[in-house]
């Protein structure tokens, strides 16, 4: 069965320090158990796999890790010190060509509407409403071409998600 989740997220607790949770992730990262390259910045880490396990349909894992300012209000559900959030994501450029065609396909899919509704209104040709099916047709090709990808990119963000795991473990 196929998911509509695009980009699957990650909301996480720990008791570490965020220190400590970093260094976990780094001590990872440099490990041979997981076949992944990245890097840390403050707190963040960027992790995506090596260029000879990358292909297309490759994701990225981008998480933050930072201090839960939640964790004294009474209310919270939550009282571990650390706080892990991020996503698993398609790689910037494939995520942004997708989202465009999505947007340029929807706004030409508006416009042959209402250019053809207007000449079916003026009792003219409407071949502008043919357009706006081809628009339809070539968006529902895009969203499969997007579950195609997902499909292929799947074993990769469970490994990604072992990763996050793995450092919270």
């Amino acid at each position: 069965m196929s998911s509509i989740r695009i980009r699957p997220r990650i909301r996480q607790f720990s008791n570490l320090s965020e220190e400590v949770v970093l260094n976990k992730y780094q001590q990872l990262l440099e490990s041979a158990k997981f076949d992944l390259s990245g890097r840390i910045v403050e707190h963040h880490a960027f992790v995506k796999f090596k260029p000879e396990n990358q292909h297309f349909w490759s994701p990225e894992l981008t998480l933050e890790v930072v201090r839960n300012y939640l964790q004294d209000d009474a209310y919270a559900d939550h009282k571990e010190p650390t706080l892990i959030r991020g996503y698993v994501s398609p790689r910037p450029s494939l995520w942004t060509f997708f989202a465009f065609a999505y947007i340029g396909l929807g706004l030409l899919f508006l416009g042959f509407l209402v250019y053809g509704t207007s000449q079916m209104m003026l009792d003219q040709p409407t071949n502008m409403l043919w357009y706006a099916l081809v628009c339809l047709l070539l968006c529902l090709g895009v969203f499969i071409a997007t579950q195609i990808g997902q499909r292929l990119g799947e074993e990769q963000t469970n490994t990604l998600l072992d990763f996050v795991n793995e450092g919270l473990s």
